[in-house]
């Protein structure tokens, strides 16, 4: 994350900078040149940007599944070790939704696997995550849910 900031960063400050140089270059071709830099950095600058959004997205809905989804695995009465839950999230093409994958292992022994999508907005609500989430063990469904948590 604080690499995309930094990036942000220089790319804001060399925009102001050569917003300045446009201003006062000397000829038509110089302010072209300007002018087409300067629209390359703001672009730059709002994909780091961007990027960054999306890892926090990525970030929160991780979490919020890794906590919940054990939640629900216990409730199914399939508890998980000690190790939980280990997820991923991953922002859908055209930021449609995000796409959840947890693995981890029941008391029992049995492979769990928490799989699903949700198009809310992480920290929407701090309560639960909305879309449909499908729990199993060993490949036997044990859980199907349109919220974590709640």
């Amino acid at each position: 994350m604080f690499h995309h900031r930094t990036s942000a960063r220089r790319a804001g400050i060399a925009v102001v900078a050569l917003s300045v140089l446009g201003v006062t270059a000397c000829d038509d071709d110089d302010r072209e040149d300007i002018g087409n830099a300067i629209d390359t950095l703001a672009d730059e600058a709002g994909e780091a940007i961007d990027e960054a959004t999306r890892d926090a997205a990525e970030l929160a809905v991780r979490n919020f599944a890794t906590q919940q989804g054990e939640e629900q695995f216990t409730n199914a009465d399939q508890p998980l070790d000690d190790a939980g839950l280990s997820c991923d999230a991953t922002i859908t093409d055209g930021v449609e939704g995000v796409d959840v994958t947890c693995t981890g292992m029941t008391q029992d022994g049995g492979a769990a696997e928490l799989t699903g999508t949700t198009s809310e907005i992480p920290g929407a609500s701090i309560t639960e995550l909305e879309g449909t989430f499908t729990g199993t063990v060993d490949g036997e469904v044990v859980f199907d849910t349109e919220s974590l948590g709640g």
